[in-house]
């Protein structure tokens, strides 16, 4: 009898990544030399939660996409292309191909026998293949530089950019069955352009990309400008954007960042970086958080020294400045937690955000659902969450 119940109880915890990842575990990956290990851990000790674990090699490393039963899951891990379909429930390998390019970026894996692929590098690829076959049905390249990608329902959005230097950015929406659309994105710059000599300085522009929750409209920011593209008809609106003035004469950008999250509705919220010279001196400094109602282009500051922002179920958490805080999506306050501590990196998987230090081997464990601390957890090598 006693073997029995505890039979039952194990089964309950691993019947399903979904249940799994709701209750007390997490997946996530261990790095040391050899390879990163893949292994289920505790949610809020990320102490390993069973003997099995799989080496999964090199970083990049990225869950990308669960099979539609959520049984399997593929992850991008390492250089050329590589692809891992993992068993979840026994963390078994069941597959592993090179699809080229410098890593696996996105993913979509909505039909059992149809897994869309985003590889990343100097020639990005959309790459369909039959996950159980591990066939590749078919390739189609992107022109230029990919930069961000985002998981919508039903398709994959990325910017694509001029390779080795800064011009128009474009968008491109890539549907389940692997086609691809572009779209045009009026005013906005993007790119990298090397440094011309050694006493210059190279210079990297980057838009932030967010995709409605529906996955019908998706907004890039720019430094000056949010674009709003939909995505059904690829129709484009430019909303201006009042942006800080330079702290003094003199005071140029000199390269920039955003990143941008949609909230709710209506809103997106806007984040990221600028670089600048002031004089000889080099300055970079937070743009804050902002929220802009894409409706009516009004745009408010949330929180002026955060570096980062992103939806965590029904929380805005904003990062990266003098604490974490989390918002309701209307904008009120709910919580302000490790003021005076670096929350620059944070990772996040069920209802648990985790503010990494120190290399990655310690880490505040935050309960966004309950809105407080609930414990802190050392590894003894840097450690990635990744959910699911």
């Amino acid at each position: 009898m006693r073997r029995v119940l505890t039979a039952l109880l194990v089964a309950a915890v691993v019947a399903g990544a979904a249940g799994a990842a709701a209750t007390n575990r997490v997946l996530a990956i261990e790095w040391k030399a050899g390879g990163g290990q893949l292994r289920w851990v505790s949610a809020t000790t990320l102490r390993p939660a069973g003997p099995s674990s799989l080496n999964v090699g090199g970083a990049p490393f990225r869950l990308l996409a669960l099979s539609p039963d959520r049984t399997q899951a593929a992850l991008g891990g390492g250089t050329g292309g590589r692809l891992r379909l993992v068993h979840l429930q026994s963390l078994r390998g069941t597959g592993l191909m090179r699809l080229g390019g410098f890593s696996a970026a996105g993913a979509l894996w909505l039909a059992r026998d149809r897994l869309v692929v985003l590889t990343s590098g100097d020639e990005p690829e959309v790459v369909v293949l039959d996950p159980h076959t591990r066939r590749t049905l078919s390739r189609t390249r992107l022109a230029g530089s990919m930069s961000g990608v985002v998981t919508a329902p039903g398709r994959l959005v990325t910017l694509l950019t001029p390779a080795e230097a800064i011009g128009p950015a474009r968008l491109a929406i890539v549907a389940a069955d692997g086609t691809v659309r572009t779209a045009a994105l009026p005013g906005v710059a993007a790119g990298f352009a090397p440094a011309r000599d050694l006493e210059a300085a190279s210079r990297h522009v980057s838009p932030g990309l967010a995709v409605s929750a529906d996955g019908r409209r998706a907004a890039v920011a720019a430094l000056n400008a949010l674009v709003l593209v939909d995505l059904e008809t690829l129709e484009t609106r430019v909303q201006p954007l009042v942006t800080r003035t330079a702290a003094r004469a003199g005071k140029r950008i000199e390269g920039w960042g955003r990143g941008a999250v949609w909230i709710g509705a209506d809103r997106v919220g806007v984040y990221g970086w600028n670089e600048s010279y002031e004089g000889p001196r080099h300055v970079r400094t937070t743009s804050g958080v902002r929220i802009v109602d894409v409706r009516s282009g009004v745009a408010a500051m949330l929180d002026e020294t955060a570096l980062r922002a992103e939806i965590h179920g029904d929380t805005l958490l904003t990062h990266g400045g003098t604490a974490l805080r989390g918002y309701w999506l209307d904008g009120t306050l709910r919580f302000e937690l490790l003021s005076g501590n670096d929350t620059g990196y944070i990772q996040t998987a069920g209802r648990y955000a985790y503010v990494g230090s120190e290399n990655s081997t310690r880490f505040a464990v935050v309960d966004v659902r309950a809105g407080r601390v609930v414990g802190n957890a050392h590894t003894l090598k840097p450690t990635v969450v990744l959910g699911p």
